[in-house]
């Protein structure tokens, strides 16, 4: 049997972060050596609790979970930037029953708990321990952790395979005019990430806008009848009925993207981004209106900038459903 591939989760969670965790959790190719939290979609102590409850949902209450940053780097530190306004989230801001991430899954409380350590430690320690080359790093939120990591002991950067992230964006921009949410929660992050010289494969926005899920494929996941199917089915229609709410889609099968599972996906299929380009790629952090938004090379074949980034443009809809389809309806019947 061929060896399973290594890999650390770093999530905010969130609903599509869920979906992607169930999908790590049960996929007999995938040894999941810990899931890391970070604050992002909501504050830290919820996307920690978010994810214990979607770990003893999955039924892998061996799985450790380890808390990570509150906040980012520092896009906080001045008070009258964007992020120190919305970071963390504040109540009320937006409804919670049309929100696409909400404080809670609709996942009853658990006793599991997360470690001690910290998730910035795990991954020291992790990473030091490991082969070289060894571990896939899969960071589906902002990137805090990480950086902080590697800024703290730079040994551990032979040891990571690759890093494939969800983030980033070309062509789409949901959250500003410029970044992608991922991105513009902790530019600085991603930049330190970007800089280190390990290889990066970036699921941008322009490649999970192409994998979407509707009504119909979500029906297909709640006939596989698990917890983790049911589970997934909801939130694709969660997530169906906040972007009708945006405008994004008209809530009758047009498709919400699922971002952090498509990135699980390439992890192991990367033949389901279908238009990928070997670029330089480096996020703005002049604190103007692009604040946050990944310039890649202009000119992908001439520029002199390092090639520092395998870019996704585009993605495989239909081959992504069938491998997350698969993989719930096979730990169904195990």
């Amino acid at each position: 049997m061929r060896e399973k591939t290594k890999i650390i989760l770093d999530v905010d969670t969130g609903s599509d972060d869920a979906i992607a965790i169930c999908a790590a959790l049960l996929c007999e190719k995938l040894d999941v050596l810990g899931i890391c939290t970070v604050g992002g979609n909501v504050e830290v102590k919820n996307t920690t609790d978010n994810t214990l409850r979607v770990v003893d949902c999955c039924g892998k209450p061996d799985t450790k979970v380890y808390r990570g940053a509150a906040l980012p780097l520092a896009s906080t530190l001045e008070p009258w930037s964007l992020q120190a306004q919305e970071l963390p989230r504040k109540e009320g801001v937006k409804d919670q029953e049309i929100a696409v991430h909400t404080d809670h899954l609709p996942l009853p409380p658990t006793a599991l708990r997360a470690q001690e350590k910290s998730a910035v430690v795990f991954l020291i320690e992790t990473l030091l321990a490991a082969e070289d080359g060894e571990i896939t790093l899969v960071p589906v939120g902002p990137m805090t952790n990480l950086a902080l990591a590697i800024r703290a002991d730079e040994r551990i950067l032979p040891k990571i395979r690759r890093v494939v992230m969800m983030g980033g964006s070309h062509d789409v921009y949901p959250r500003t005019q410029a970044s992608e949410f991922n991105v513009w929660a902790d530019p600085e992050a991603v930049e330190i990430v970007l800089q280190s010289g390990v290889p990066v494969t970036m699921v941008s926005l322009d490649a999970t806008s192409h994998a979407c899920l509707d009504r119909a494929q979500a029906e297909q996941l709640r006939q596989i009848d698990s917890p983790p199917a049911r589970l997934c089915a909801e939130l694709v229609e969660h997530r169906l009925k906040a972007s009708a709410a945006e405008g994004d889609a008209d809530g009758k099968g047009v498709g919400a993207a699922i971002h952090d599972a498509l990135t699980v996906c390439a992890v192991l299929h990367p033949e389901v981004l279908t238009e990928t380009v070997l670029t330089s790629c480096h996020v703005d952090l002049g604190h103007g209106y692009a604040y946050g938004e990944t310039v890649l090379g202009r000119n992908y074949k001439f520029s002199e900038m390092p090639k520092n980034c395998l870019y996704a443009k585009s993605a495989d809809s239909e081959l992504f459903f069938d491998w997350l389809y698969g993989v719930l309806k096979k730990a169904a019947s195990r």
